[in-house]
């Protein structure tokens, strides 16, 4: 008996010294990480933030490059990594600009919402390429049906989106929708702008871009994930061919695959060679209860489908989404009704929030990355010749005086 015992006696007394040190350590880490999550927390709180409308001329010729280099331009708020004293004393989390564009019956709007400390830089990137433009101090339209959505008169529809695949391959860009002659270009975005336009008095479409800087200095290394992503193409679709014995061994280049995926890798290497962002994008259709018009939710999202190739990457909508269904929404229709009200709370709260993907900076997490290729594909101003967008507020041209001008 006692030498049974006294082995157990042995481990026990083992685990209890190691508990003196592991549970300690383990309330220790615990502890610091939700002070971490506090320090956040209040960082972001510290935050002032700017809502602007950004008004544009009734002429406008700039494609979509132009919208390019005015997100090239912002990628000038990126930290390049923050100190540890920083991220644990202070808090501090990479900020983000959120791009919007607002249809209601007078018209199509756009706006962006920076922190007042950028706000500088975001004018000053909009004029470089657009000296017309009229960007002006403006109230949130967001709560313009009430503080809260849904409401007794009106309801919502609305999604996040996020990618099909990996981030290093990108979508269609508006580089394959131009053509050689201006007529016949077309807008990757008239669709949207066509539903805008058509919306009644108590309607309201908003697409919003929350975009904010990455790169290796902060864990988001594309151009690596892109090599591995290529290396991974050729070893498993790589054509394989025989050594001076006979047997098969895979031709490691490029080349060793069929023109369409050597099109793929192509097209990889070039959305690595860009600035990046990561980007949380989210889709709201606001419209009263007795008169929900669900063809401009089918007109929004068909139009995000014109980004998605086959070969490539493609959009589509995440949890957020507005709808539920299953075996679990067929069996039990109260219970589908209260996860869906609660989804759109859940939706409303984070569009009027702004919020940067689900955590909000307060934790990591993967979210969809663009290159600046990409982004002005998505969101971009309106081209003269495009038929279908009343542009709210829009004014003409404005032209200095005569050069000859009396004076006196």
């Amino acid at each position: 008996m006692l030498s049974l015992s006294t082995p157990l006696q042995g481990l026990l007394d083992i685990l209890i010294g190691v508990a003196w040190v592991a549970v300690p350590i383990f309330l220790i880490a615990i502890f610091w990480q939700f002070r971490l999550l506090y320090k956040r927390a209040q960082f972001l709180e510290k935050q002032e933030w700017d809502f602007l409308e950004i008004r544009i001329p009734e002429e406008n010729f700039r494609t979509p490059k132009a919208m390019e280099q005015v997100f090239a331009s912002l990628y000038g708020i990126y930290s390049f990594g923050i100190s540890w004293l920083g991220k644990h004393k202070d808090g501090k989390v990479d900020l983000w600009i959120s791009f919007e564009m607002v249809g209601r019956a007078g018209g199509t709007q756009f706006f962006v919402r920076t922190p007042s400390q950028f706000r500088n830089l975001v004018e000053s990137a909009l004029y470089s390429q657009y000296p017309d433009v009229e960007i002006m101090d403006a109230d949130d339209y967001i709560y313009d049906f009430g503080r809260s959505l849904p409401n007794s008169t009106y309801d919502i529809w609305g999604t996040g989106f996020e990618l099909v695949k990996n981030s290093v391959y990108p979508i269609r860009t508006h580089l394959e929708f131009e053509e050689v002659k201006e007529e016949k270009t077309v807008d990757p975005l008239a669709g949207i702008f066509e539903a805008m336009s058509r919306l009644k008095d108590d309607e309201m479409i908003g697409i919003q871009f929350i975009i904010s800087p990455v790169g290796a200095k902060t864990n988001n290394d594309i151009i690596k994930d892109a090599e591995k992503e290529i290396k991974k193409l050729i070893e498993e679709k790589g054509m394989k061919r025989k050594d001076k014995e006979g047997k098969e061994e895979l031709a490691n280049s490029m080349f060793s695959l069929t023109p369409g995926l050597q099109d793929v890798v192509k097209a990889i290497e070039r959305k690595g060679s860009q600035l990046k962002f990561q980007t949380t994008i989210r889709f709201l259709y606001v419209d009263r209860k007795d008169d929900f018009t669900t063809p401009n939710i089918a007109a929004v999202m068909g139009s995000f489908q014109q980004f998605n190739t086959q070969n490539m990457n493609a959009t589509k909508p995440d949890r957020l989404a507005t709808k539920f269904g299953g075996w679990r929404a067929t069996i039990f229709p109260k219970y589908k009704e209260m996860k869906v009200a609660r989804k759109k709370r859940r939706l409303f709260d984070y569009y009027a929030s702004r919020r940067f993907g689900y955590s909000n900076r307060m934790g990591k997490e993967k979210l969809p990355v663009f290159n600046i290729e990409e982004l002005a594909t998505l969101f971009h101003f309106p081209r003269t010749f495009i038929k279908a967008p009343k542009l709210r507020g829009a004014y003409s041209r404005r032209q200095g005086p005569p050069p000859n001008l009396p004076t006196e």
